[in-house]
């Protein structure tokens, strides 16, 4: 198979890097403080040459429990380990540490090399095999191949080359949706003088020399200047290749190890993911609220952990809640650590990137969970059912990482076109029914009102949904059911109706502003006409609603006739005036000036006059 990345892995001086060089005569301490400390504290690559000429990688990982972080970055896209165990010192913490993390990120392909064999007896070599098998009796690397190595017998380094190359040939891999993309996480950042910024990883899906990526989380477009793999320059890499990229338009002190290249439109930053998590035990489990690092791809992130659900006996979905914004994908894999003490706790893998507060054990969205769990099986009506409310196609394929078209879903599945709104029939149905139920009470309780305010409604059913895609969903809905009218929402076929004591108050409170004229009136002086002070407040709103008052300014109110002819009282004096003073406009009136200066204020307010030392100007007109 071409492209194969093999990683090392194993305990401190256990002869992974010396092994290497004995595989590819090249050195991966390739730091100062490596060489001085003569332990692996950051990656090293070198390539791995078969005898039919194709070349494999090979990432040399640090042992040390320090630099942990830098191991699970190696991990990011490896086919098969080379698991060292030292002769001499058997299995050793970071052993036992480096076979949770390989198996609880999905490395299932490797060797078992028996390192520094010269160094003890035949039978302490056949007491560390037997400690091996029962090390590994949980099956993982239970069928993995075991051969020793010596650094005084070259021919056992040979041994094990063909043992690499038989091993690797037995790799069938699958093609994931996300494959149809380009993606490399970064885990090295260069910047070689006069040369720009190169950065490296191993690579998803296939890339040319001159396209363009975005790089997340800083959402910068770069374009790829070159392309190299151990050291030649090529003009496209495929996928599951150890690469080096030359970028544009951003400097090597902006980006990090963790970020990543891709082409995916779907990929988002996020800060609250849902997970399936595999603990190491379930008789040790993390509490809820737990601080904790994040190593996933070649990042490192901060966050802590919530429960979804109490019953734990057999799945565990956690919500990560990061410490910011941080670029993963469906179905990426990764490891969660203690922040306090480093201890590993366990493994997860990412459901879904658009996660929503939601209370423990609600029912619909741990069914959604338990869906995403096989999304490649996955029943697309089934989803969207359990999804329980609308959601935009592009949003869909960020959340399952897939690539479906307007065309894939059968007829249980409700399309809006214009803005390519999906939703599934019934959920539809209930959630007219629940809004129905919601608006007919809230008219039952207000019947003075037209309707409930679209804000209201969109915090009550829809409040983590895209403004846009909520109003063109509302709109959907108000064709039959609902109506839309000055940002509210009420039942197509309510119509205020005003009882006796309704028409009564109403007319009262018309006949007692048409007596003021121009001067309007204070809601403290209208409420000393009326006993019912609610139900007048109550009647007032609804004047305002259907345009026949005006608030004028705070709490004084007018009649809209006696507006519309200060209006063109207005309109009339700017024909032959471009300077206006309010004795003037006093005198157009013939009220007195705290009336004349309300209206002046307003007028400023709303933009068709502006006060410009004593007097006004005129700026814009509307009789209407």
């Amino acid at each position: 198979m071409n492209n194969i990345i093999i990683g090392t892995a194993g305990h401190i001086d256990h002869g992974k890097t010396t092994l290497v060089k004995h595989l590819t005569n090249i050195n991966t301490d390739t730091m100062k403080e490596e060489k001085e400390r003569g332990m692996t504290i950051d990656l090293g690559f070198a390539p791995l040459i078969a005898p039919d000429g194709k070349t494999f990688s090979i990432i040399d990982v640090p042992g040390h429990e320090k630099f942990i972080k830098n191991m699970v970055a190696g991990v990011k896209g490896i086919d098969f380990v080379l698991f060292l165990i030292a002769c001499d010192d058997g299995i050793m913490p970071q052993t036992v540490e480096h076979k949770e993390i390989l198996k609880l990120l999905g490395i299932h392909h490797g060797i078992i090399v028996l390192s520094k064999r010269d160094l003890v007896s035949f039978e302490e070599a056949e007491q560390l095999k037997v400690d091996i098998t029962n090390f590994f009796d949980d099956g993982f690397f239970k069928s993995f191949p075991v051969v020793e190595v010596s650094n005084k017998d070259e021919t056992s380094y040979t041994l094990l080359y063909e043992k690499i190359i038989e091993e690797t040939s037995k790799i069938q891999r699958t093609n994931p949706h996300n494959h149809n993309f380009f993606r490399l996480d970064i885990d090295k950042i260069y910047s070689p003088k006069g040369v720009g910024t190169i950065v490296s990883g191993t690579s998803e899906g296939s890339i040319s020399k001159g396209d363009f990526l975005t790089l997340y989380p800083s959402k910068v477009q770069i374009r790829i200047k070159g392309i190299q793999t151990h050291g030649k320059s090529i003009d496209t890499v495929t996928s599951h290749q150890r690469c080096a990229f030359n970028i544009t338009n951003i400097n090597a002190k902006d980006i990090e190890r963790g970020n990543l290249l891709t082409n995916h439109p779907a990929l988002l930053n996020t800060r609250l993911i849902d997970v399936l998590f595999t603990p190491l035990t379930k008789k040790i489990l993390p509490k809820n609220n737990t601080k904790i690092r994040l190593n996933i791809a070649t990042g490192e992130y901060f966050g802590k952990i919530k429960y979804l659900h109490d019953n734990i006996d057999k799945t565990f979905f956690f919500q990560l809640i990061m410490d910011k914004e941080i670029p993963v994908n469906f179905g990426d894999i990764g490891i969660i650590r203690s922040l306090e003490n480093s201890s590993l706790l366990g493994g997860v893998r990412i459901l879904n990137t658009l996660a929503m507060p939601t209370k423990k054990n609600n029912p619909l969205y741990l069914k959604k969970l338990e869906l995403l769990c096989n999304k490649d099986e996955i029943d697309i009506n089934e989803y969207l059912y359990h999804k329980n409310s609308f959601i935009s196609l592009a949003q869909l394929n960020q959340e399952l990482n897939a690539n479906y078209c307007l065309g894939d879903f059968n007829t249980d599945i409700l399309i809006l076109q214009d803005s390519n709104i999906i939703i599934h029939k019934d959920v539809l149905s209930s959630i007219k029914n629940h809004i129905f139920e919601y608006i007919s009470l809230f008219h039952e309780k207000n019947p003075l009102k037209h309707g409930l305010s679209i804000a209201t409604l969109k915090n009550k059913f829809f409040l983590n949904k895209n403004t846009k895609e909520f109003n063109d969903f509302l709109i959907f809905l108000s064709k039959d059911t609902f109506k839309i009218k000055d940002g509210s929402l009420s039942l197509s076929n309510f119509k205020i109706k005003l009882s006796k004591d309704d028409r009564l108050i109403k007319d009262t409170l018309l006949i007692i502003l048409k007596n003021q004229a121009f001067k309007g009136l204070e809601l403290k002086k209208i409420e000393a006409s009326f006993i019912d002070k609610k139900r007048l407040k109550d009647i007032l709103f609804y004047l305002l609603s259907e345009g026949l008052l005006i608030e004028i300014s705070n709490n004084t109110y007018i009649l809209k006739g006696f507006f519309k002819e200060a209006l063109n009282r207005l309109n009339l004096f700017f024909m032959s005036n471009t300077e206006l003073t309010l004795s003037e406009f006093r005198n157009i009136l013939g009220s007195n000036r705290e009336a004349a200066l309300m209206y002046l204020e307003y007028f400023d307010f709303i933009g068709i006059t502006k006060k410009v030392g004593t007097y006004r100007i005129f700026k814009n007109i509307d009789t209407k």
